[in-house]
């Protein structure tokens, strides 16, 4: 029998009428890698909350190697030891790479900060994670994928005894996941035990020794990897063994002998995108595969005009479209649902009746200056209602929600000013098996009602069961242009 690091006892938390944890016991063995899985809302992130010293529970009790507490702070918790890596990132997008991995614990000398050593500790922990961040860049100006690994080497630095991972491979590609999973494996080895909260149930199996599976906030399962199978993992989280036997294709053919509602011809613009072309024909999802830096991750948000264009050209539903801005690209029914919803889709200070009325005001076309509150709450009822959004009430805040209701609020604004043409960023990073497949069967609804689809995603497997067709870019120019591949093959096209 090995030792017990941590065990939880009757936690209850409540928020609003909403039960997060709901008498949850659970024991994490010293030296184990322990996944926690569940759907959005299962009550995960509370837990990693509460034993990181955020979040105080109602009741019950936890105990860090037999040493109990009815509740602990943020300060008792690293003092024991406790690290975590949250997948909404928490750094400090203005200041550079070396502060950021040092927040209030710089090492000093003669009572200095000593920049010397704690660059060389830096350097060790970015190599180490395969990050390729300088330690003078400022954290804004690298891609999200780099930034998540920023967070991981922050917390590695801190030598935790007890490791936190909240969806560490939320945002990477499939080269810097398989990384971090071996690195993963190599941590009990030095001494830390390791709590990886993941949706990914094959990253699950690859990396942990014991899985626990939450559904609304109480423990449902908890038993060794090795004696389980992602079938009955899938039965705990959800209830149901059949909800990820989704279909990929369309009822409708994809409808290529009418004009493309979007055409991208010798796309270039001030970063990353050298020369590409695309097009997206009605009924048509067409996948966008790419290593972060290949011009994949700057393409949507271009298009979209978020980005500078220097060359080539844009038409949409038929007509060239100049000087590109998103405010006309919403007025046009161009949507950009973006990876980092917490940084550029939502509002997080505001409520989520607001959040579901930004764009449908924006982008309206009646010329209305005056807008009824009561349409508005009708509008934000109908579509928690349709997207099965899991809220109390409309009028709170859409930070209080989890991250995978949090995405479907950003994609229910959108889909409110129904556009032509859908542009999807990693729509479905952070989200949990359940939602995703609802997004799933969401996405490919918008392509059926005869509109286009153009999406991004860090997920092969998303790519090759949703995508019509895929475009594989490169040095940011598209090399191929597959319509049928499986994921081994798109991933030798993506790195070959």
């Amino acid at each position: 029998m090995g030792i017990s690091l941590v065990s939880v006892r009757n936690l209850n938390k409540n928020y609003g009428g909403v039960k997060a944890l709901n008498s949850l016991s659970l024991e994490v063995m010293a030296g184990e890698i322990h996944a926690i899985v569940g759907e959005n809302g299962a009550g995960k992130s509370t837990l990693m909350k509460i034993l990181s010293g955020a979040v105080s529970p109602d009741s019950g009790s936890i105990s860090f190697i037999g040493q109990e507490f009815q509740e602990i702070s943020v300060l008792t918790a690293r003092n024991l030891g406790v690290g975590i890596m949250h997948q909404e990132l928490r750094l400090f997008p203005a200041r550079d790479v070396l502060t950021n991995l040092f927040p209030n614990t710089e090492k000093t000398k003669f009572g200095f900060i000593d920049k010397r050593t704690m660059s060389k500790i830096a350097e060790a922990a970015l190599e180490r994670i395969g990050s390729k961040a300088k330690l003078d860049q400022q954290v804004s100006t690298l891609p999200i994928s780099e930034q998540q690994l920023i967070e991981l080497a922050r917390t590695l630095i801190e030598e935790p005894k007890l490791l936190i991972l909240d969806e560490p491979t939320s945002a990477l590609n499939k080269s810097e996941s398989d990384r971090l999973i071996a690195l993963c494996r190599e941590l009990p080895k030095i001494g830390t035990t390791v709590l990886y909260v993941s949706h990914r149930l094959d990253e699950v199996f690859a990396v942990a020794d014991h899985i626990s599976v939450l559904r609304n906030g109480s423990l449902i399962l908890s038993k060794p990897a090795k004696q389980l199978d992602i079938g009955q993992v899938i039965e705990g989280i959800t209830g149901e063994r059949t909800k990820t036997n989704f279909s990929a294709k369309s009822v409708k053919e994809v409808d290529g002998e009418s004009a493309p509602l979007l055409k991208v011809v010798h796309l270039e613009n001030d970063g990353q995108i050298r020369n590409i072309s695309l097009s997206v024909f009605p009924h048509e999802i067409v996948g966008i595969a790419g290593l972060i830096g290949s011009g994949a991750d700057e393409l949507l948000e271009t298009i979209f005009g978020a980005r500078t264009i220097r060359s080539g050209e844009i038409t949409f539903a038929g007509q060239s479209s100049q000087g590109r801005s998103p405010e006309k690209s919403v007025q046009q029914g161009l949507a950009l649902i973006p990876a980092d919803r917490k940084k550029v889709g939502l509002m997080m200070e505001r409520s989520i009746l607001d959040n579901l009325s930004m764009v449908a005001v924006a982008g309206n076309k009646q010329g209305k200056i005056i807008v009824k509150k009561s349409d508005l709450q009708s509008r934000a009822t109908r579509l928690i209602k349709k997207l099965g959004i899991k809220v109390a009430s409309e009028f709170d805040n859409v930070s209080s929600l989890s991250g995978g209701n949090q995405q479907k609020v950003v994609v229910a604004k959108w889909l409110e000013i129904q556009p032509k043409v859908v542009l999807l960023d990693d729509p479905t990073r952070g989200v949990d098996i359940g939602a995703k497949n609802e997004l799933f069967s969401l996405i490919r609804g918008i392509a059926e009602e005869g509109r286009g689809v153009l999406m991004r995603s860090t997920d092969i497997s998303e790519l090759t069961l949703l995508c019509d067709r895929i475009l594989i870019i490169k040095g940011g120019i598209n090399t191929h242009d597959v319509s049928k591949t499986n994921d081994e093959e798109l991933l030798h096209l993506i790195n070959g």
